[in-house]
């Protein structure tokens, strides 16, 4: 009994063996350890910047509801046809800003930040003992 062959197997085959012997386009192991380099400090870069953008994002919206006022006030006249004189009824609330955050410029919001919480004068740029 004659076995049967796949021509497009044995041409995938084929061109796999070749391209794993060819040696065209070899590229050293200086050039890949080198963009392997700049692609992880570009990464390291990105995602310092993308942390500190959220940091930034997050304290804009504690600025944004903490400045939220919801203070309201209404007064309800109610005058029956017979009976008692007229009646008032009103309530008054006022929202006070107990946090008072505030979001300057080029000033981390709300006071957020990732930064070391060293004591004054010490840490990375206090003076060395």
């Amino acid at each position: 009994m004659k076995r049967h062959t796949n021509t497009f197997r044995s041409i995938a085959v084929w061109m796999r063996r070749e391209l794993w012997r060819d040696q065209r386009g070899v590229v050293s192991a200086y050039a890949l350890i080198l963009v392997a380099v700049v692609l992880i400090l570009g990464a390291v870069v990105g995602l310092t910047s993308l942390r500190d953008h959220i940091v930034q994002e997050f304290g804009d919206l504690g600025v944004a509801i903490d400045s939220l006022d919801q203070s309201f006030g209404y007064e309800i006249t109610v005058t029956p046809p017979v009976g008692p004189p007229q009646v008032v009824v009103s309530a008054l609330y006022v929202d006070q800003d107990e946090l008072g955050w505030s979001d300057p410029a080029d000033q981390p919001p709300a006071n957020l930040s990732f930064a070391p919480g060293f004591p004054v004068g010490q840490g990375e740029d206090g003076p060395t003992p």
